[in-house]
């Protein structure tokens, strides 16, 4: 018997490839002694959900009104619990609660109290360009307590066209070994952690080697809260 009270809805596709990971990492971090001890999930990966990237950068619509009807989709289909897989799109968080009538888990807090679980006090972030200038993740890791350090102009450039091409060409390892490339450099070097902080590069985290003791993945830090949630409701 499941201990997970709640069934969870995924807003997935964002993009699908993130979609798919995070619904491994939510299996891979369940408690569960078998196949009954899962929790129920309804996922909906949609292709309609325009650009968050484009839309931050103005060079396209609004993917709320379309993350909004996913989430109510979700929850007519039973959800009591949503997971939004990728913290680019939180730049629509507080707009999508005010939408729905089911919580959705905030990444951002889930990434600050994982993090601050670990005994992490300071952090490099790899994630989208539109996550950093919004500073998404700056405020619940300062409330933690933790420092973040970013890359430079030209690393970061790197980091936002990994995401791109991920998109494109999927996990492969030349795009495993860039993203190793970037995260064990000497902008990195000062931080106690390493944040994969975009859920679309999260697929990479597999091709890391060594330096993954100490890179932390905002794809299972999300799974983990969401399952924490599910459990306690």
């Amino acid at each position: 018997m499941s201990a997970y009270r709640v069934p969870i809805g995924v807003i997935a596709g964002l993009g699908p490839l993130a979609g798919a990971t995070f619904y491994r990492h939510l299996v891979e971090a369940t408690d569960a002694d078998d196949d009954a001890g899962h929790p129920e999930v309804v996922l909906i990966s949609d292709p309609a959900i325009p650009s968050r990237l484009e839309h931050l950068t103005g060079t396209g619509p609004s993917p709320l009104p379309q993350l909004v009807s996913v989430a109510r989709r979700l929850v007519a289909a039973g959800s009591g619990l949503l997971a939004l897989t990728s913290i680019t799109t939180h730049a629509y968080y507080e707009e999508l609660c005010d939408a729905v009538d089911a919580p959705v888990v905030d990444g951002r807090e889930a990434v600050a109290a994982g993090l601050s679980a670990a005994g992490v006090t300071s952090v490099a972030l790899a994630v989208t360009s539109p996550a950093r200038r919004l500073g998404l993740l700056e405020k619940p890791l300062a409330d933690a307590g933790i420092e973040v350090h970013y890359p430079g102009d030209d690393v970061q450039h790197h980091i936002q066209t990994l995401v791109e091409r991920v998109k494109t060409a999927g996990a492969t390892p030349e795009l495993g070994h860039g993203l190793a490339e970037i995260l064990g450099g000497s902008w990195a070097a000062p931080a106690a952690a390493v944040l994969v902080g975009c859920t679309d590069i999260s697929p990479l985290a597999a091709y890391l080697g060594p330096a993954r003791g100490r890179v932390f993945d905002v794809s299972r830090l999300i799974a983990e809260a969401v399952l924490h949630e599910a459990a306690r409701r």
